[in-house]
């Protein structure tokens, strides 16, 4: 009886109360000529009997009384129709053993029957009122603490495996949860292999075979079906499913009566998806549904990271691995060029002694070896530095200015620092390199005419407007400032045409014809790999102004260098 669907009891109900009301209309049709008797025998009892067809008929619409109960409701009406009968019975068998009763025995015994009927029934309906109500409680509380455990162990888990083998073990422990396995799904085969389970052995979740294909009759099921539609597939009697039917003798084995197929979905991926199975029907209401559809884009989200960050360790390794190329072939420009071209600078220098007359060509030729040692010394610095800063410190920005400007031919060109360029987080010897090549790049392409042979370090303003009396007409001026985002570096040149800004950055790119046009590209990769902007602009002066932002103010301590997209 506790089986029967609340379907299947509304019909029987029905039935047994058309029964009874064709029994109390036939009361009615004998009793016509006395009002009385017809009240009694018949009007009241019918009443009570269409009340009980009534209620027969909302129960299989599925209305007012909560699904799978009819055989509970149907035991309470019979064992009620059974008590008022009995009790019918006695009380009428005391009255006629005083003396004769005009009312007939079947009478009495039909209206016992109806009012025992309707009051068990009134009694059954309560009863699987408060069961549904009871049993909701007990499955939100079993819900709240199933999905918390397993979402705790998403969010901690670190690992795939282990997060799959965890949710499931964690699902099982639910006095419902009769098992559950998480499918792999793997797109190439459209197939789904079974990867982590609980609950049931391992040979009987291995010989599952599902497909993705709904071509295939392993495909039609609910699994293949959660995958394709990534929604979840709640399925409340397995045996009821025809999609079911390659799997029909292994859920009877295993006593399975519904299942629920979880989606595992990520932000552009389907991972595969998770199958609980429970021990009894009807299971998998709304509820259960949402709850179990929020775990399954949690296990998604999570797996989304996992996958995000073995991405990134394999792209840390192939950086590494090429960061180790980089030395090598430094160390190989550095050994195998260098040592040749020592060797022709010195042969050079003897040949220019023992010249006689015209040294023109030897000029050439010294001129090119040092165009060479130019370039090597630029391919070093770009194959060491284009790396990401490993470790930050507080770097104080005027002392990187003096030494990179007191290390660089300025050619008597005058620098102009604010009165406080402040401190900045990062690698001191690099950001002297990115200082060293702006310099060089604004005095070779500023103003030189009539530039004298002298150079002054000058504290004043910005972009010229207190140069101290040390500027001189024709020199070029680089000034140094600070920012909202971080600093900048500017002088009085000639400028930068507006549709050439962006390509001043790129590697060989030069308007000198005896430029290595690596000057600009090196500043941006040691840029780049603080973590910062640089663009080009317009200077107060109409010359070049590089401008860095998102740069990081220094501060007591060292800090954790940060994390970029292309790690």
């Amino acid at each position: 009886m506790e089986r029967l669907s609340t379907r299947q009891g509304g019909s029987l109900l029905v039935s047994g109360g058309l029964l009874l009301v064709v029994v109390h209309l036939t009361a009615v049709v004998r009793a016509w000529p006395r009002p009385e008797a017809m009240a009694v025998r018949g009007l009241l009892p019918l009443l009570v009997a269409l009340s009980v067809v009534w209620v027969g008929v909302s129960m299989f619409r599925g209305g007012y009384v909560p699904e799978g109960s009819g055989g509970r409701i149907l035991a309470w009406v019979g064992g009620g129709a059974a008590v008022f009968a009995v009790a019918t019975a006695w009380l009428f068998l005391t009255v006629t053993a005083r003396g004769p009763t005009a009312t007939p025995v079947e009478y009495v015994l039909f209206g016992g029957v109806t009012l025992g009927a309707a009051v068990g029934l009134a009694v059954g309906v309560y009863d699987a009122r408060v069961r549904r109500q009871r049993r909701r409680t007990e499955q939100l509380t079993r819900i709240n603490d199933t999905l918390r455990i397993a979402t705790r162990e998403v969010v901690n888990a670190t690992d795939r495996e282990e997060l799959e083998t965890t949710v499931c073990k964690q699902l099982t422990r639910s006095n419902v949860y009769d098992s559950a396995w998480i499918g792999r799904y793997v797109p190439e085969t459209e197939s789904v292999r079974p990867v982590a389970w609980a609950g049931h052995e391992e040979e009987y979740i291995e010989s599952l075979d599902v497909s993705v294909d709904p071509s295939d009759p392993v495909g039609r099921g609910p699994g293949g079906k959660a995958i394709r539609t990534k929604e979840i597939q709640p399925v409340q009697d397995v045996f009821a499913e025809p999609s079911l039917e390659p799997w029909w003798d292994m859920l009877a084995e295993k006593g399975v009566e519904s299942m629920a197929v979880v989606p595992l979905v990520g932000e552009d991926a389907v991972y595969g998806f998770l199958s609980i199975y429970a021990n009894r029907g009807n299971v998998f209401d709304a509820t259960e549904q949402e709850a179990l559809s929020d775990l399954g884009e949690s296990i998604g989200h999570a797996l989304d990271s996992m996958t995000a960050r073995d991405r990134l360790a394999r792209r840390e390794g192939e950086l590494a691995r090429q960061n180790e190329r980089l030395d090598e072939f430094a160390s190989v420009v550095s050994h195998d060029l260098r040592n040749p071209l020592n060797v022709a600078q010195g042969n050079l220098e003897l040949a220019v002694e023992a010249a006689e007359g015209d040294d023109a060509y030897l000029e050439q030729v010294s001129s090119a070896l040092d165009r060479m040692d130019e370039l090597i010394d630029d391919v070093l610095t770009l194959a060491r530095n284009g790396r990401t800063v490993s470790e930050f410190h507080r770097v104080d920005l005027e002392s990187v200015v003096e030494r990179a400007w007191n290390t660089t031919d300025t050619e008597g060109a005058t620098l102009v620092v604010e009165s406080d360029l402040g401190t900045v987080q990062g690698d001191e010897q690099r950001l002297a390199q990115v200082f060293e090549n702006l310099f060089r790049n604004c005095v070779e392409h500023g103003s030189t005419d009539n530039r004298p042979e002298t150079e002054s370090f000058t504290r004043g303003t910005a972009d010229g407007a207190d140069r101290g009396g040390d500027a001189t007409e024709g020199v070029t001026t680089v000034t140094v400032g600070r920012t909202d985002g971080g600093f900048y570096v500017a002088d009085d040149g000639p400028g930068i045409p507006e549709d050439e800004r962006e390509r001043v950055f790129e590697t060989g790119y030069s308007t000198d014809p005896d430029g290595t046009g690596f000057g600009l590209n090196i500043v941006r990769n040691i840029t780049e790999a603080h973590g910062w902007s640089v663009g080009v602009t317009e200077s107060a002066d109409g010359g070049a102004r590089f401008e860095f932002d998102d740069v990081v103010a220094g501060g007591d301590e060292r800090v954790e260098p940060p994390r970029f997209e292309n790690e």
